[in-house]
Parts: C-alpha cells; structure tokens; sequence
C-alpha cells in the first residue's frame, strides 16, 4: 500500500503564522513597556502587579515574565545605567529568541 503524499504546507504555513504571531506578541510587549517606560508609568504597572492578591501576582509572573522581571529591575534601587543595561538585555535576548525560525522540510 502507498501513502498519500502530502506536502505539509498546511502544517507549515500553520507553524509560521503561530511564530510570526508570537514574535508580534513579543516584541509589542516591549514596545508596550519602553512606552510605559518612558511615560514614567513603569512605577504604576509594578504597584499594581505587587498589589494584586499573591496568587494573582504569581499568574502574572508566569504568563509575562520577561516584562515582569524588567519591571521589578527598573523600579531597583540599583544605579540606572545597570538597570538600563539589564532591561535592554532582557528586551534584546527574548526577542531574539522569539524571532520565527524556518522551518524544517523533512
């Protein structure tokens, strides 16, 4: 018995859609946070999320880490060009991260 031959073109324009997607997500994030940023409502963003009951705060974490870590650095006492250096570290290495890798023929 033969297989059917299929190309996978589905599947792969199905992958690329959800990588380009998530790279959109990713990188409007960090366009939303620098926007933030600099209005000087960064400080508000990280009162709210530490305001929010823990199990609530936890979620948050978990579901938008990178931009929850950037927060909780930038509103450090630490000296602002270290913060400044890991924010943009942070921003830099999970967009590339994030950037819609080709895929693979098989």
């Amino acid at each position: 018995m033969s297989k059917p031959t299929t190309s996978g073109s589905a599947v792969d324009v199905r992958r690329t859609r959800g990588s380009n997607g998530w790279f959109g997500w990713m990188a409007g994030m960090w366009v939303l946070f620098f926007v933030l940023l600099n209005s000087g409502r960064i400080d508000d963003v990280a009162n709210w999320i530490r305001d929010l009951p823990i199990l609530l705060e936890i979620l948050v974490w978990v579901v938008l880490f990178p931009w929850v870590l950037a927060t909780a650095v930038w509103t450090t006492s630490w000296s602002e060009g270290l913060r400044l250096t890991l924010v943009i570290l942070f921003a830099v290495i999970w967009t590339i991260v994030s950037i819609p890798k080709p895929s693979q023929k098989r």
